[in-house]
């Protein structure tokens, strides 16, 4: 064989290969996937995974959702360095399945994967901004610089404007944690250990104190006849630590009712750890929803519809009229002979 015919025939084949191998390479990427992926959102912004999980153990027991907190109390003091958000859901889910028996613990992971807590903290968060509408404060965003009868009124139209339902409060002052006990707020732990000083000897009447609901964590320590005492903030803050310690003392004194409303204030995030404000900066997506996509035929058939407008309507456009003579038959007398 010739060796120029050989180099040749070599170098059309690589070209053949290499033009197939492009073509082919060009289809794959012009096939695209005919499945369609939906998702549903909440119109609320995402909420902490740490303290859903704390609501989905209250949802069995309310000693259960202490033991959460105590329990995670010293974690969140040590803990350090950065972590994933799928590692502090492994830890969320470690430490909270501890707590549960081997088939409850299954549940509980499927019920934080589904966020099916989600609104009871959104819940927390409108009670939280009563809180603070109730005292507001003269540089936060509940006065907008007005007079302060302009600034009641304006509070009045935040409360009854659902369309705040969706926003996270803003810390204030930079404040992650404070206690309502109904006559005003404490936003630093010295203030609130004075005003247990101050009111030993004082009943729960008073003074108007907050209202509870059924869904409330109250301490199991707690005398039902002393007065109330609401913390809002979030677990693993410090400064929900040490509010958390001298309630609880103070619980166990008779001195408070202690009760808890978890919340992460806008700006709070990077006061949690790293594994507190994790969900909580994500769009939260609704699983456990069926969606149905109702694709519409844009295929449009013609059809003579001038039997139809004479009256006759017949199932078939093209259904022949059998009272027509057809190569020496006629159908339709037949159909009535034999019928």
């Amino acid at each position: 064989m010739d060796p120029r015919f050989g180099s040749r025939f070599c170098i059309l084949f690589f070209l053949t290969c290499s033009l197939i191998s492009g073509f082919t390479f060009v289809g794959a990427q012009n096939q695209r996937p005919k499945n369609v992926q939906v998702a549903i959102r909440a119109k609320w912004s995402g909420t902490p995974l740490l303290l859903e999980a704390g609501e989905l153990l209250s949802k069995e027991s309310e000693n259960l959702f202490w033991e959460f907190i105590d329990g995670w109390l010293p974690v969140a003091k040590t803990e350090g360095g950065s972590h994933s958000a799928k590692d502090c859901l492994v830890k969320i889910l470690k430490h909270g399945s501890s707590l549960f028996s081997e088939s409850l613990a299954s549940l509980f992971e499927f019920s934080l994967t589904l966020r099916s807590a989600s609104p009871r903290l959104v819940l927390y968060r409108q009670l939280a901004e009563e809180s603070l509408s109730s005292f507001p404060l003269s540089d936060d965003s509940y006065s907008h610089n007005v007079s302060e009868g302009d600034a009641s009124e304006a509070v009045g139209t935040k409360k009854l404007d659902p369309l705040l339902v969706g926003v996270n409060l803003r810390s204030p002052h930079g404040k992650c944690c404070w206690v309502d006990i109904g006559e005003e707020l404490f936003f630093d732990v010295a203030e609130l250990q004075s005003w247990l000083q101050r009111h030993t000897e004082i009943s729960g009447d008073s003074f108007q104190q907050p209202e509870l609901y059924e869904f409330d964590h109250v301490h199991f320590d707690s005398n039902i006849m002393s007065p109330v005492g609401i913390l809002y903030g979030a677990l693993g803050t410090e400064c929900f630590r040490e509010f958390h310690l001298t309630l609880v003392q103070a619980a166990k004194e008779g001195k408070v009712k202690y009760v808890v409303r978890p919340v992460l204030p806008s700006g709070c995030e990077g006061e949690v750890g790293p594994c507190g404000a994790v969900g909580a900066m994500d769009s939260l997506n609704l699983g456990g929803y069926g969606v149905e996509l109702a694709l519409k035929n844009m295929e449009y058939k013609a059809m003579d519809d001038s039997t139809i407008k004479k009256g006759v309507t017949l199932e078939d456009p093209h259904t022949e009229d059998l009272s027509q003579e057809v190569r020496g038959f006629i159908f339709s007398k037949i159909l009535v002979r034999y019928h």
